[in-house]
């Protein structure tokens, strides 16, 4: 998602929007070439994920994140993180941090036991909670990178069999 999309783009539980000018949705643009994700239902976006870089080299802040009424329980919030940390895997970031809410849930507060069930772990502070890219998303196998690996790897030439089938380098001759 750029920034020419941001435009018109509103949570529909609180309303916020995110103009194109905001220095950390700049930031995030020119850092990464992006600012965050968004999901299609036909014409409407039904789900929306923004970050940011944060002062710590490698990582990026969850800044909203919210799947339009009548979509959520169905993973639409899974697959914006995942696509989300996809995305930040080329750029080397490692983490993606997130202040979880457990009473008056926000787009920028997902709720905890949300962000628990997407991979985050609760950081010392209790309302921060951190997802290891380093961990996730290399050993999310079905998750994007999992299958831009499995993509890979079958284009990999695979080495001939040999003549009937020995696997070892000693020829067996009777």
């Amino acid at each position: 998602m750029t920034l020419a999309e941001l435009p018109g783009l509103s949570c529909p539980y609180c309303g916020r929007t995110v103009r194109a000018d905001t220095p950390w949705a700049i930031q995030a643009a020119t850092l990464w070439g992006w600012c965050g994700v968004k999901l299609h239902e036909g014409d409407r976006v039904d789900g929306l994920l923004l970050l940011s870089p944060v002062d710590e080299p490698g990582q990026a802040r969850l800044a909203c994140l919210w799947v339009g009424p009548g979509s959520t329980g169905v993973g639409h919030g899974r697959h914006l993180v995942q696509a989300a940390a996809a995305g930040l895997a080329p750029q080397k970031a490692r983490a993606i941090l997130a202040r979880g809410s457990r009473q008056n849930v926000r787009c920028d507060a997902p709720p905890r036991d949300f962000l628990r069930a997407v991979g985050f772990a609760r950081s010392l502070d209790d309302r921060l909670w951190h997802l290891d890219l380093d961990r996730t998303v290399a050993g999310e196998h079905n998750g994007v990178r999992g299958v831009f690996e499995r993509f890979l790897q079958s284009l990999r030439p695979v080495p001939p069999n040999p003549a009937g089938g020995a696997i070892s380098g000693r020829a067996n001759r009777g």
